[in-house]
């Protein structure tokens, strides 16, 4: 029902991936803007948004590693595009947003589903402790909590 970001006392970096079926749009659909949103449940320790920098979102055009099912090298897959938004630390009502930029739209798979995978700028702040971010996810049982994927598009 959540996910972390952020690091542990091993340390050990936490990313996440998060899956969006995005095949309801039109095929011919020309996307304009993409806004992921998440929202915060809790912070362990230090919050990493003040001592990891910005949370880096990752955007793939499908699934990561070519699989649906969720794969341990998902997390190290080649992207199509890294650093496609940026998640900073200023949170509306615990909402955290990324804005996608210009170029990562055109990796919205209007033929399936679009995957992100989010990571912290700094990995791990060498302070072995644990600093992490809880923040609901796709399974949480909380549905206006789940994240969302706002896209906004026209068709020619």
């Amino acid at each position: 029902a959540t996910f972390y970001l952020g690091d542990n006392s091993v340390p050990r970096q936490f990313l996440t991936i998060l899956d969006f079926t995005t095949s309801s749009l039109p095929d011919n659909a020309v996307v304009t803007k993409a806004i992921l949103k998440i929202k915060k449940l809790s912070v362990t320790g230090t919050d990493p948004f003040v001592t990891h920098q910005s949370a880096m979102v990752d955007i793939n055009s499908g699934p990561f590693g070519g699989v649906s099912a969720l794969q341990e090298t998902d997390f190290q897959a080649t992207a199509s595009m890294d650093s496609a938004g940026t998640i900073l630390n200023a949170p509306v009502d615990n909402w955290y947003s990324a804005e996608m930029v210009k170029a990562a739209l055109q990796y919205i798979n209007v033929t399936g589903s679009t995957q992100f995978r989010l990571r912290f700028q700094l990995d791990d702040n060498d302070d072995l402790g644990a600093d992490t971010t809880k923040f609901y996810s796709g399974d949480t049982v909380l549905l206006d909590y789940r994240p969302v994927l706002q896209i906004e598009y026209y068709v020619p």
